[in-house]
């Protein structure tokens, strides 16, 4: 397969080593070695040799004893350049009376990688075939394949002279796959997982790197866009509440009881910020009770309403099939027509009154499929009211819909 051939020089240098690269031409490249200056001296020997793994000899590659321009530049050019592979470099000093100073002679290792152009000419979201990543989709992999040319294995050990490292950047993040699931063998098509809580909404770039560091290009080709399907949620939900009294023992003394088993609620949330770390909304809720009780000589029956608006925060698991709630809120307590019924129907003045009182609950939402779901949730509601304080905690089970 013909290939675009460059050699790359990386270094993994001492205090005073580095290297460089310069491009002449297209195809066309020279390798410079260069190293930070050890003060007025006469000259610097240079000795490169090739490591061999196979064996405990390394073979010399390269020996040059500098010019004074090269001595004053610190820098020279290795012509003809050297194959990939891996290197070490010792340079010896020489002082200006041409004595040598061991004790400034130093070693390092670097590798001369095999460098080709990465290309990605496109990106798919496997699990509907486009280059967008929708992050409310339940059946989210986070698996994506892209095409191009000299896509090579991944080397997290950086050791083989050939490889290419894959990511998603968006200009500020950069995101490594969790897993590479495979790889063509003509080095043309690669498919990789990403962790999707890792996955902000935006555009991002699929780049491929190879091991001299060439990039593929940023273009449209490579975009992958991550988004929501639907930009804002809209629930509707009805079910059972049991309300318990849990503090002030007005209401307990005259029902003789602190539970109130006819009651039902209804809810709606509207959820228009949506983010990988949530969803931010707010809500209407409303309850009924009907109250009735009885004590020495009379009964007693009203009906207890509940209505607030609400701030809520929602965080999606298990790829949004089920969704965890918090939510608080202000709105009104009505005591609605609570009346006394003594004997021989003598009846009190109906009590009717609206007290401010404050929501704070929690709530899972499980859905069945993408619209239906059950909620259960647990809501304590702190009424204000002149002649009484009163908390009570109200569980629930519904049923809702999502739009």
């Amino acid at each position: 397969m013909p290939v675009k051939f460059i050699l790359f020089f990386t270094y993994f240098m001492f205090s005073f080593f580095s290297a460089a690269q310069v491009i002449l031409q297209p195809n066309e490249i020279k390798q410079s070695f260069s190293w930070s200056s050890a003060g007025d001296v006469l000259k610097y020997e240079i000795t490169i040799k090739r490591i061999d793994k196979k064996s405990i000899n390394s073979k010399e590659q390269f020996y040059h004893e500098t010019t004074e321009e090269e001595t004053k530049n610190c820098q020279i050019y290795i012509d003809p350049a050297l194959p990939a592979g891996q290197y070490s470099a010792t340079i010896k000093i020489y002082n200006l009376l041409g004595i040598l100073e061991e004790a400034c002679t130093s070693s390092s290792e670097f590798t001369i990688y095999k460098a080709y152009q990465p290309e990605v000419h496109d990106v798919e979201y496997l699990l509907n075939k486009q280059s967008v990543i929708y992050l409310d989709d339940p059946d989210n992999d986070g698996i994506v394949q892209i095409n191009g040319r000299n896509l090579f294995e991944t080397d997290e050990t950086k050791e083989s002279l050939t490889y290419t490292d894959y990511f998603l950047t968006n200009g500020h993040l950069i995101i490594k796959p969790e897993e590479i699931i495979s790889y063509s063998e003509n080095n043309r098509r690669t498919v990789m997982r990403f962790n999707m809580k890792k996955l902000h909404v935006g555009k991002y770039y699929l780049i491929a790197r190879d091991a001299s560091g060439l990039c593929s290009e940023y273009t449209i080709s490579n975009t992958l866009n991550v988004k929501f399907k639907k930009w804002i949620d809209i629930d509707i939900k009805a079910g059972y509440t049991l309300p318990f009294l849990l503090h002030d023992d007005t209401i307990t003394n005259y029902f003789g009881t602190s539970c109130f088993p006819l009651s039902a609620f209804v809810g709606v949330s509207i959820m228009p910020v949506k983010c990988s770390w949530g969803y931010l909304g707010i809500g209407l809720r409303g309850s009924y009770t009907r109250a009735d009780g009885s004590g020495a000589d009379y009964t007693i029956d009203g009906n207890l309403i509940f209505l607030h608006g609400l701030l809520i925060f929602q965080k999606p698991f298990l790829n949004r099939r089920l969704i965890a709630e918090l939510h608080t809120g202000a709105g009104i307590t009505c005591f609605n027509n609570y009346v006394f019924h003594y004997q021989h129907n003598i009846d009190s003045i109906p009590l009717n009154t609206v007290s401010l009182s404050f929501d704070a609950g929690i709530a899972v939402q499980i859905f069945f499929n993408r619209r239906l779901f059950t909620e259960i949730s647990t809501d304590y509601v702190f009424t204000l009211n002149k002649d009484i304080l009163m908390g009570n905690l109200q569980p629930s089970i519904a049923i809702g819909w999502q739009f």
